[in-house]
């Protein structure tokens, strides 16, 4: 009794895991008799057992016992086993009478000469399943333990297993503790759901990924990029316990522990941690449950800023429609810049049209941003959400994948028109106006698709109701523009050219005949044209288009006669 009131209370007052084993080993030689005793405990993976706490070892023989395999659990060859070993595997008390009639079966006994001991007695460490680790007792002279020996040793080996017990969980609750508050501290720290993750492999020392609903690894760490396949973590296996999942799931791991991710009531998310070991305590586990609370704090709150910023883009994209503030371009402009927007930038609105578009506003809005990669305006205006995004090198591609996702979640076709260019922030009602009318026509044809307004053309100005100026000289300026500076730098006669090849019913022998020049000078120029103006003159669009840009150039530019 006063051995466990004396290991009892050197774990209550905390004293190192050593400290308290050390003071066992003192006390089982006091009480039992033996000469020399060592707590050796198991390794994290049951392979070895090392020696913690001892009481009379030479620093020779603790060298010889620490020396490599000299104390492996499972040997491959009885010159190697020891009795130690076998108590730990067999969960049973193992005595020695006289280690000279038992090397054979025990090959590490031949170190008994080094600290001089003639019999030993081991009892297995035995906690809530496997033992912990072993006690031994060893005697210099041969002994014979009775049975009152035997029931002291395992007496004291259980009550070791006890504050050992106690020991690791007081140490595995502090360090969780301490975890925890670090864990919060990062997020006053504000540093963002990639440092919590990190923070938690760190802690961990494992791989450890936020995964949506969707399939998307919002965070991860622990691993470099592709080591792991983390799209392969897709469920929790129902024949093992809550939490854990059996593999292979993984290349080089056999097991990953999750836990969900819940906001609202609805799991979110998933948290993956890999390896077996990652949460093979209650400490760990209890950690992995408060790290998945505050990946669902930080992810709400990463939600409230996504809307409040929604919100403001899209008032903000609403009164630029609406020419609200055009007086003041520089109140948008501020606005804007506020949610990381150059609103001077911006070169094209996205009208997306669907029967009840509107409610899928932020699943779009997500879906344009990633496929266009460029930072993106949105609100629903009128029945339709429209985005404005700065240049996409590769927007119709990016549309394009867009509108098959968005088919997907909703129930009637969609149409997606890409507006006429943007230059300024006038532009942008009529662009919208032309968007809209496309869209229209679709709805009207009972078709859907992708329809490309970005170059001028006598359609967009039909489509817009207004036909605003501005268009009509940037699609004279577009095209003939390039033509006139040619022929006053050179004289090349090419504007005159293009204007009698239309008049003569784009005929090259005609246009020839009334230049008075061969027809194959005429086909010649007619190259150039084609080259300045980056159109194909042999199409009917492209010709209208010239037409109706030659008529504005010469309100434009030229003097009639008075």
């Amino acid at each position: 009794m006063r051995a466990v009131s004396e290991i009892s209370r050197a774990v209550n007052v905390a004293d190192p895991l050593d400290v308290v084993l050390a003071r066992v080993a003192d006390l089982a030689c006091e009480l039992i008799g033996f000469d020399f005793c060592a707590v050796m405990l198991a390794d994290g993976t049951s392979e070895r057992l090392g020696i913690v706490g001892w009481s009379g070892l030479t620093e020779d023989y603790l060298a010889n016992l620490r020396d490599g395999g000299s104390l492996q659990i499972r040997p491959d060859s009885p010159g190697a086993d020891s009795p130690a070993a076998r108590a730990y595997r067999n969960s049973v008390t193992i005595a020695v009478a006289d280690v000279r009639g038992d090397t054979e079966s025990y090959g590490r006994l031949s170190l008994s000469p080094l600290q001089g001991y003639h019999s030993l007695v081991a009892s297995p460490l035995n906690g809530s399943g496997s033992p912990v680790g072993v006690l031994v007792g060893y005697s210099a002279a041969p002994r014979r333990y009775g049975d009152a020996d035997i029931e002291l040793t395992e007496l004291l080996a259980e009550q070791t297993a006890t504050a050992i017990h106690t020991a690791r969980f007081r140490a595995g609750r502090e360090w969780a503790e301490q975890q925890h508050r670090r864990l919060m501290q990062l997020v006053l720290d504000e540093a963002g759901l990639g440092g919590l993750v990190g923070a938690l492999s760190e802690a961990l020392a494992a791989p450890v990924a936020v995964i949506d609903t969707e399939g998307r690894v919002l965070a991860a760490a622990g691993a470099d990029d592709g080591e792991v396949p983390w799209g392969e973590l897709t469920g929790v296996d129902p024949e093992r316990e809550p939490g854990h999942s059996a593999g292979p799931l993984v290349t080089g791991a056999d097991e990953a522990w999750t836990t969900p991710v819940v906001i609202g009531g609805e799991t979110t998310a998933r948290l993956w941690i890999l390896g077996e070991q990652a949460a093979s305590d209650s400490a760990r586990r209890q950690l992995v449950e408060q790290f998945a609370l505050v990946v669902g704090i930080e992810m709400l709150t990463a939600r409230h800023a996504l809307e409040v910023e929604e919100r403001l883009s899209g008032d903000l994209l609403t009164d630029v429609l609406r020419g609200g503030g055009l007086t003041r371009p520089q109140v948008l402009l501020d606005r804007a810049g506020a949610l990381g927007f150059d609103l001077s930038a911006a070169r094209h609105l996205v009208l997306v049209s669907a029967d009840g578009i509107a409610e899928h506003l932020p699943t779009v809005t997500r879906h344009v941003r990633y496929a266009t990669r460029t930072p993106a305006l949105a609100t629903v205006y009128g029945e339709d959400i429209v985005v404005m995004l700065l240049a996409a090198p590769d927007v119709l591609s990016g549309l394009n994948r867009v509108r098959q996702q968005i088919d997907d979640c909703v129930p009637s076709p969609v149409t997606i028109v890409i507006s006429p260019p943007i230059h300024e922030l006038s532009d942008v009602g009529s662009a919208y106006r032309a968007a809209a009318g496309a869209a229209r026509l679709r709805a009207a044809a009972d078709a859907r698709g992708i329809v490309d307004l970005r170059h001028l053309s006598v359609l967009v100005l039909m489509l817009m109701a207004d036909s605003p100026a501005v268009f009509l000289e940037r699609l004279a300026e577009q095209l003939i523009r390039p033509i006139a500076e040619q022929d006053q730098r050179r004289d090349t006669q090419l504007l005159t050219t293009l204007r009698t090849w239309l008049d003569c019913g784009f005929s090259a022998g005609r246009a020839a005949t009334a230049l008075t020049v061969h027809v194959n000078t005429v086909g010649q120029r007619l190259v150039r044209l084609e080259k300045l103006v980056s159109r194909d003159l042999g199409l009917a669009d492209t010709r209208l288009d010239l037409q109706l840009a030659l008529h504005v150039w010469d309100v434009m530019h030229i003097d009639l006669p008075v």
